[in-house]
C-alpha cells in the first residue's frame, strides 16, 4: 500500500515548499503577462501537484504517528523480554497500527485486522484456559454486559482465538490474540478497541467512496485542481481519525470502557 513505501519526511516537505513557490511564481506571472495557454496549464499542474503532496505528506504522517506505540515499545524489548510480541504484530493500516498499538501497550497480542473486526461484531467471546478464577473475572464480565457482550465458559462460541497467558515462539501462527500479561480484565481492552477500530473502519470507508466519487466527478468537468485539493482533504480525514483514536484510548478504565456507547457492528 501507499504508506508502506520509504520517503524522506524532510525531503517530502522541502519538495512541497519548492512546487507550492513555484505554483505562486507561474500564477503571478500568469496574471501580468497575455494570456498565454501554457502557463495556465503550469498553474494547474503546479497547484494540483501540490495538494497531491501535501495529500501524501498526510497520509505519511497517519502512518508514522499510528505507529507510536508500537516503536516505544519494540524499543524496550531489549529490557524486557516480555515485550516481544510487538515484534509480531504486522504494521498495516494506520487504522489497525494504531488500534494494534493501544492494545499492545497492555500486553495484548493481535494478528490481524481481521481478528479485530471479527471480535467488533460478536456479542460472546471467550478466552482459553481457566479464566474463571482469575483476579478480576467477575467485574471484566460484569463490565462486558454492560458493553452488550457474553463472556462464555465456552471457547468455541468465539470466532476469534483468544488465548491468556506469556507470549511464546509460534503462538503468532495459532492464536489470534493473545493477553500476553496473564490479565482477564484486558479483555475489555480489545473489545472496546476492536470497536472502535470497526465504527472508524467504516467511517473511513465511506468517506473514501465519497472522495472517489467527488474526484471522478471534478475530473470530468476538467476541475484537477479541485479533483487534487479533495484527495487532501482525505488524507487529512485519516491522520484526523488516527488522533481521535489515541485521545479516546489514552486512559482506559473499567468505568471508562463502559460508559462508551460503542456496539458491536453486526456484518
Amino acid at each position: 500500500m501507499l504508506t508502506n513505501i520509504k520517503i524522506n519526511m524532510h525531503l517530502l516537505r522541502s519538495s512541497i515548499f519548492a512546487v507550492f513557490v513555484l505554483s505562486i511564481a507561474v500564477t503571478v506571472l500568469s496574471m501580468v503577462s497575455a494570456h498565454n495557454p501554457m502557463l495556465h496549464l503550469a498553474h494547474v499542474v503546479l497547484i494540483s501537484l501540490t495538494f497531491l503532496l501535501i495529500a501524501l505528506y498526510l497520509l505519511k504522517s497517519a502512518e508514522i504517528a499510528s505507529l507510536r506505540n508500537s516503536r516505544e515499545l519494540t524499543l524496550r524489548i531489549a529490557m524486557n523480554p516480555e515485550l516481544a510480541f510487538v515484534a509480531h504484530i504486522p504494521s498495516e493500516s494506520p487504522l489497525f497500527n494504531v488500534c494494534a498499538g493501544v492494545m499492545a501497550k497492555y500486553g495484548v497480542y493481535i494478528r490481524s485486522a481481521q481478528a479485530m473486526s471479527a471480535l467488533a461484531s460478536c456479542n460472546c467471546v471467550a478466552v482459553e484456559g481457566d479464566v474463571s478464577a482469575r483476579e478480576g473475572y467477575a467485574a471484566t464480565k460484569a463490565t462486558l454486559e454492560k458493553m452488550g457482550v457474553t463472556l462464555s465458559d465456552d471457547a468455541s462460541v468465539c470466532p476469534v482465538r483468544i488465548t491468556l497467558g506469556p507470549f511464546m515462539p509460534g503462538l503468532e501462527s495459532e492464536a489470534d490474540i493473545a493477553l500476553t500479561r496473564d490479565k482477564i480484565a484486558y479483555l475489555l481492552v480489545v473489545t472496546y478497541v476492536s470497536r472502535l477500530y470497526a465504527r472508524y473502519s467504516l467511517l473511513s470507508r465511506v468517506l473514501l467512496i465519497c472522495s472517489v466519487l467527488c474526484v471522478a466527478g471534478m475530473i470530468a468537468a476538467s476541475q484537477f485542481t479541485y479533483a487534487a485539493m479533495i484527495v487532501a482533504l482525505w488524507s487529512t480525514t485519516t491522520l484526523l481519525i488516527v488522533r481521535r483514536i489515541e485521545r479516546m484510548t489514552e486512559r482506559l478504565t473499567f468505568d471508562s470502557v463502559a460508559s462508551q456507547k460503542i456496539h458491536a457492528l453486526h456484518r
